[in-house]
């Protein structure tokens, strides 16, 4: 529920909302995963 209510202001519970806060949350850190590696890969390599 805390997941609906990150991504969802307002939004009710539901099973539907449960799934898409659930994927917009992995979304989020796959892209943060993503965004890490580059800059870590372009301080390395300048």
């Amino acid at each position: 529920m805390a997941l609906v209510e990150r991504w969802l202001p307002g939004a009710q519970p539901t099973a539907d909302n449960l799934g898409t806060a659930k994927w917009l949350e992995e979304e989020h850190w796959r892209r943060m995963e993503i965004a890490v590696a580059n800059g870590i890969a372009k301080a390395l390599n300048g």
